[in-house]
């Protein structure tokens, strides 16, 4: 999503032209991101678009999506959830978008699916890796897949060339499609996605139990109206093509998909009674990443970088009180800056952080 964009944007702006520029701004990345425990298959997976096997009818659905903003914009009006499974070589995906009026146009690989309502997938497996990928995937089935060398406000890369290999989906429609003489209900998409076209350099081919992964689901929804031969995207007073919805499992805080920081997580469990994910390492993480969104309002107002925490607490003072177990040092040099932060209790409880938004765990 905003793919085209983010691209034109960074080729005239610095990686970070999207950096925040208010603590209004900040305040708005602040939910808490989503989680799932994906449960591991029982039975074999058909990828038909359809969930009707035993696995799939004994697992929760995830939240219903919200808008990409946070909890503050309107509740979606159609209703968009997810549901995972995994054995050791593969994650399963199970979609359901209700839809009144299923439509899709796009039938060519990788052109940019989200010109079309659609469903996106966004895969980080490797939380020490700047890389991840996204798929999308329209009514059509048809598929769009990249890889990203790291997000497009970092100066990142998208590889269209990369291939999501030996991926299988399908979708299934409760309605008919392009009809806009009827009423539909929804449409599913179900996707069967290899870990070995996820994991790279020596990361290894299978899923481990207790492995944990970052990911985020988006819908794509534009406004259309009903014409005689189908479907057309509303216009405003203008002439102007109306903006898509964008509703996702865990929020952002802006219109931009590509917040790798801020998606969901997700553990792979043998049963429901497997541990619970780390509260100790996400709030580390986010502690983390507000440094960094501060470390961006310090320098928009200052023109230099913070070298102390006590300065960034005059821009946000619960920051203070979020390190208060932590050990915080500052290096600082010209227009760099690189932060390490460490439990005062636990030696192994690290991560680092610096101005191009490289983490270290």
């Amino acid at each position: 999503m905003k793919i085209i964009v983010s691209i034109l944007a960074l080729a005239i702006f610095p990686a970070l032209a999207f950096a925040q520029k208010s603590v209004d701004e900040f305040l708005q990345l602040q939910s808490r991101p989503q989680t799932y425990y994906v449960q591991h298959v029982i039975d074999s997976i058909h990828i038909d678009g359809r969930d009707d096997e035993t696995s799939w009818s004994k697992i929760p659905w995830t939240n219903s999506f919200q808008d990409i903003e946070g909890t503050h914009k309107p509740t979606p009006p159609l209703d968009t959830r997810v549901k995972m499974l995994w054995d050791k070589e593969n994650l399963y995906l199970f979609a359901k978008l209700e839809e009144p009026h299923i439509n899709g146009y796009l039938k060519q690989k990788d052109t940019i699916i989200y010109h079309d309502n659609d469903f996106e997938v966004f895969l980080k497996p490797n939380l020490r890796s700047p890389e991840y990928i996204e798929i999308e995937i329209n009514a059509l089935n048809t598929i769009m897949d990249l890889i990203m060398t790291k997000p497009y406000r970092f100066g990142g890369k998208a590889n269209l060339n990369w291939d999501t290999k030996d991926i299988q989906s399908a979708v299934y429609h409760a309605g008919s499609l392009n009809n806009p003489n009827d009423k539909d209900d929804f449409w599913t998409v179900e996707m069967k996605i290899p870990v070995k076209s996820l994991k790279h350099f020596g990361e290894g081919n299978e899923v481990k139990p207790n492995e944990v992964w970052k990911i985020n689901f988006s819908r794509v929804q534009w406004h259309y109206d009903q014409t005689k031969g189908g479907y057309s995207k509303r216009k405003d007073n203008n002439g102007q093509t109306l903006p898509e919805e964008n509703w996702v499992w865990s929020p952002i805080g802006l219109i931009n998909m590509h917040y790798p920081e801020r998606w969901g997580h997700i553990k792979f469990i043998d049963s429901t009674a497997d541990q619970l994910i780390d509260e100790r390492f996400l709030s580390l993480e986010k502690t983390a990443w507000n440094i960094f969104y501060l470390q961006q309002i310090y320098r928009n107002n200052k023109q230099r970088y913070a070298t102390s925490l006590q300065a960034l607490g005059k821009l946000y003072p619960k920051i203070i009180a979020d390190c208060k177990n932590y050990n915080v040092l500052f290096s600082n040099a010209n227009n760099f800056y690189s932060v390490e932060i460490k439990s005062k209790t636990e030696a192994t409880l690290k991560v680092t952080i610096d101005n191009l938004g490289n983490i270290y765990f």
